[in-house]
């Protein structure tokens, strides 16, 4: 009879005996971390540097709206809008003298804001009615809604458009200064102010409008309180006999 007598030499490719601490996993990618999300990418935009400064594109513009401002003014003066819509009535002195120094150098910011702007505008005509204004019921009681001042857009302005327009405005000024007729004249120069003010305006910070009409009220009150000290001195002078001298108008 044979006896087997066993190996006790140990294996090599015997599995060991796997020890309880030895099955616990530990994941890889670490503890669970809320972050906040990343902030979208901002455009590429051709008009604005790392330094946030003008770039040469703008500085172009800026120097080309000053040209604009000077033509404005030479074929604009004598700017007298409302002695040229309503013609030579007394009134006419009056709105022309309170107002329009105020319109034409209203323009030369307006030109200069235009010329520095980064973006798109959107042009918007204000609407002193809105469609929801007229009458609800209030707590049992028939209340009328005030007119909400809203905007209606007409217009997108695009920078990309500056220099096309700008081309356009020097030579129509051109044309008024030099030109034979001087309707004509009249024709351009209101045309070119109502441009400036419906885009400009659109394109100045609120801010700077309440800045400016602080301003402007403090100039109204003085020009019409020299109107009202020359129409009292012009009553003196004619009661005493003297002859009333018109002023010529600015």
């Amino acid at each position: 009879m044979v006896s087997t007598i066993p190996d006790l030499k140990p294996r090599v490719n015997a599995t060991p005996r796997n020890k309880p601490w030895e099955n616990i996993t530990i994941p890889n990618n670490g503890p669970h971390i809320d972050r906040p999300p990343s902030p979208p990418a901002q455009p590429y935009s051709s008009s604005r540097t790392s330094t946030g400064g003008a770039t040469p594109t703008i500085l172009t513009r800026q120097l080309s709206s000053i040209a604009l401002i000077i033509l404005l003014y030479t074929a604009g003066m004598p700017f007298e809008p409302f002695g040229w819509t309503l013609g030579r009535l007394a009134g006419t002195y009056l709105f022309d003298r309170v107002f329009g120094g105020i319109l034409l150098f209203s323009c030369f910011y307006f030109q200069y804001r235009i010329a520095s702007l980064r973006a798109s505008v959107i042009v918007s005509v204000p609407a002193l009615v809105s469609p929801s204004s007229g009458t609800r019921i209030q707590n049992g009681r028939v209340v009328k809604d005030e007119a909400t001042l809203s905007s209606t857009p007409v217009w997108v302005y695009r920078t990309s458009t500056y220099w096309h327009l700008a081309f356009s405005e020097g030579a129509l000024l051109l044309l008024a200064e030099f030109g034979p007729s001087e309707i004509l004249r009249r024709v351009i120069v209101v045309g070119i102010v109502s441009g400036l003010w419906l885009v400009g305006f659109a394109a100045t910070p609120e801010s700077y409008k309440r800045w400016a009409w602080g301003h402007i009220k403090a100039y109204l009150f003085f020009i019409i309180l020299d109107e009202i000290r020359r129409v009292a001195f012009s009553a003196i002078g004619a009661n005493s006999g003297g002859r009333r001298a018109r002023q010529a108008r600015w």
